[in-house]
């Protein structure tokens, strides 16, 4: 089975369809992350990164491990380290806001504050340099802001098809980028 088809199957999980408390379900708050970060202007792996990110939660990863297991089922996948890493911190993203922006609390939905918690609570400070100085920190930044956005009922979500050639563009990134790494 090809990758695209791989993801077709993995959005295509019943336990995508669950809300996780949100007001939403899964995939369409996958969707709609995906959609604002394209719309944004991010390129295709940032755009997977954030249509991955939680689909953890559909294999029964603990709020706590989500975003490592999503990130390892990308890796498998064929996507990029750089998608994998995205994918892993989105919430090292979440706790370091909360860390630093008096707002951001605001921002979070009732949901999101409440596995705060269980993800470590806001990041220590000891941590908040390194993340800063981590090759990934804006781009994580931008997919923890769209997650934060994307749980909105109204907005809805196109149909999952209109995002296969980005997956499709990511994955011949992270082909090059492979193929570039080998020479």
């Amino acid at each position: 089975m090809g990758t695209v088809d791989a993801v077709r199957c993995l959005l295509g999980e019943p336990a995508l369809l669950d809300t996780y408390g949100e007001e939403l379900p899964l995939i369409d708050h996958l969707l709609q992350t995906a959609e604002l970060l394209w719309e944004d202007g991010g390129d295709a792996e940032l755009a997977v990164a954030g249509l991955l990110h939680d689909v953890g939660l559909a294999r029964r990863s603990s709020e706590l491990h989500h975003a490592r297991d999503g990130a390892q089922l990308a890796l498998s996948l064929g996507f990029s380290t750089r998608v994998a890493e995205l994918i892993a911190l989105h919430v090292t993203a979440k706790r370091y806001l909360v860390r630093t922006d008096e707002r951001y609390w605001g921002v979070l939905s009732r949901e999101s504050r409440a596995t705060l918690v269980e993800q470590g609570g806001p990041l220590p400070i000891t941590e908040v340099e390194a993340f800063e100085s981590s090759g990934h920190f804006d781009d994580a930044i931008r997919l923890r802001l769209a997650d934060d956005m994307a749980k909105d009922p109204l907005r809805g979500a196109r149909r999952v098809e209109h995002l296969y050639p980005i997956v499709d563009r990511a994955l011949a990134s992270s082909t090059a980028r492979q193929d570039d790494q080998r020479r």
